[in-house]
């Protein structure tokens, strides 16, 4: 709920994590364990990500249960399937949360792809950012954020890569990427 007591110290930000490089879901589920050890509410929405057992899908349904954590994607590689359907789903789930989310933190996972392929309609995703309760604090990851959303971001954070193990010919690995 609002608090009518919010000042620019304690109302909610939005932050953005973008770049080429790893981590950029990581960093966010950093700050998802942080505020969980703050005893914050939390919720985390994967857009493009598939519903696969990863290690963090693994670790908060186990660990913590009343954690929000679901996928509204087809997976990375835009096989078969009406993915535009999968991300609209997702941000309907995201805006009822930005209005009426009973926590602190809201991580939405990778939006910035399903921005730039054009899932989603980028003035009406921001739009809805701006109109989020104001004590709610949103994390956006994901590759090639837009001018648009860097702009209204209290934070952005670019992670360059510079070396990666993908390009000697090594796989992702259980328990590092997934």
């Amino acid at each position: 709920m609002l608090d009518n007591n919010l000042t620019k110290d304690n109302a909610g930000l939005l932050y953005t994590v973008t770049g080429d490089g790893k981590g950029k879901t990581t960093s966010a589920l950093g700050t998802a364990l942080r505020a969980l050890g703050r005893g914050w509410n939390i919720a985390i929405l994967q857009f493009i990500k598939n519903d696969m057992p990863t290690g963090e899908r693994m670790f908060f349904t186990k660990y913590f249960p009343d954690v929000i954590f679901e996928s509204y994607g087809l997976g990375r590689n835009f096989a078969v399937g009406d993915h535009q359907a999968a991300a609209r789903k997702g941000w309907e789930h995201a805006v009822k949360l930005l209005k009426d989310f009973d926590g602190q933190l809201l991580v939405l996972d990778e939006l910035n792809i399903a921005l730039n392929k054009g899932l989603l309609d980028v003035d009406q995703v921001i739009s809805d950012l701006q109109g989020r309760q104001k004590s709610l604090n949103v994390i956006v990851t994901g590759r090639y954020a837009c001018d648009k959303l860097r702009a209204v971001s209290d934070l952005v954070s670019e992670i360059q890569a510079v070396k990666h193990p993908f390009e000697q010919g090594i796989a992702a690995r259980e328990g590092l990427e997934y």
